[in-house]
């Protein structure tokens, strides 16, 4: 097999719950060249190297037609040419895996380039174009997005050998039959990239700290930043956080969000790109953040979490650390606004309730 296409589109949160399918990927095609294909983040995301057997990023966007493709050149992805997704695909392509089962676009132009094997899951017409196919579950069913391609790749390689594993399972059923989930419920996520554990050294030495993530999309999609500093507040009075530096973490555009946290008593960091994210996350003995993708680089490199959820489902998008935490906020349905909502959801998280969460996760209690 000369080279296999792994396709998947989003924001910077899908594409990290996505990883454990990647190396599930590299995994099933082990003599393969890999091109992962999707947003450009993914060339922050993967560290040119860290794994091989990914030579190529293909950039395309959700609704595009055209695709960029990067190739690794040293220590760094290089644009080396511009053409169509299909175009591409054309180029020797022996099997490609779409992850997204709710969007079939790309899959199309595997299909119209005459990929052999395409493995995938479609709603409808759609079906025809993928021949190592799942079954496909209908809008937001209760499965992790993590879990999604895992469980499509199982039941697609069932599916091509007769085998009738899955077949009148419920979903329930057929998560707990699926190998690669069970495998990636006990190891979280893999790490897409080395970790230097150099960004933060100029300014901690050799201390050790805690982050926290108080910021979100939006500040309805948040735990109040005035909760979060009474916490810091009263976790700097607890000998079990004696020694343990409180950093405040965000990015360079929500300066004065995080200032509302930190104000002049707590480190502010605010790291300039992804890498340096995995870098400050990686080195921290616990997170506490917001329903973000930061819970998702902390599953990936081992950091304890405990994840602040308001109306989100965590069977969907909660943290992915074995031994991770989440608490949900209580959801005011009768409301109508979603904003609103999630807002008070959020609001309805007491400071107690995470002060003694943090407790548990670290093990002072």
């Amino acid at each position: 097999m000369r080279r296999v296409g792994w396709i998947r589109i989003g924001a910077l949160g899908d594409l990290l719950v996505g990883l454990a399918s990647l190396r599930e990927t590299i995994d099933k095609w082990p003599d393969a060249n890999l091109s992962v294909v999707g947003s450009k983040l993914w060339l922050e995301v993967i560290g040119p190297g860290h794994w091989p057997q990914i030579d190529r990023i293909v950039v395309v966007e959700k609704r595009g037609a055209s695709a960029e493709i990067f190739e690794r050149r040293a220590d760094a992805w290089a644009s080396v040419a511009s053409h169509s997704l299909r175009a591409e695909f054309a180029t020797g392509y022996d099997a490609i895996f779409n992850t997204r089962v709710d969007s079939p676009r790309q899959g199309f132009s595997a299909f119209w380039a005459r990929v052999p094997e395409r493995w995938g899951s479609a709603d409808g017409l759609a079906k025809f174009i993928y021949n190592r196919r799942g079954p496909h579950d209908g809008k937001d069913p209760l499965i992790h997005e993590r879990d999604v391609p895992l469980l499509l790749m199982d039941e697609a390689e069932a599916s091509a050998t007769d085998d009738q594993t899955f077949n009148g399972r419920t979903l329930a059923e057929r998560l707990e039959l699926s190998s690669r989930v069970r495998k990636w419920r006990a190891n979280g996520l893999p790490a897409p990239r080395r970790i230097n554990g150099e960004f933060l050294q100029g300014e901690l030495g050799a201390s050790r700290y805690f982050i926290l993530n108080p910021t979100s999309s939006r500040r309805e999609k948040a735990w109040p930043s005035s909760k979060f500093r009474e916490l810091l507040l009263e976790l700097r009075g607890l000998q079990e956080f004696a020694g343990v530096q409180p950093i405040v973490v965000g990015a360079p555009n929500e300066t004065e969000w995080l200032q509302d946290v930190a104000g002049s008593d707590f480190l502010m960091v605010q790291p300039k790109n992804i890498a340096q994210l995995f870098d400050v996350v990686a080195g921290a003995e616990f997170l506490l953040t917001n329903t973000s993708s930061v819970q998702f680089i902390a599953a990936s490199v081992g950091t304890r979490t405990l994840t602040l959820m308001g109306r989100a489902k965590p069977e969907i998008w909660g943290p992915l650390g074995p031994n991770d935490r989440f608490i949900v906020g209580t959801e005011p349905r009768e409301i109508d606004s979603l904003f609103e909502r999630e807002r008070r959801a959020y609001e309805s998280i007491s400071v107690q309730d995470v002060r003694e969460a943090l407790c548990a996760l670290c093990g002072a209690v």
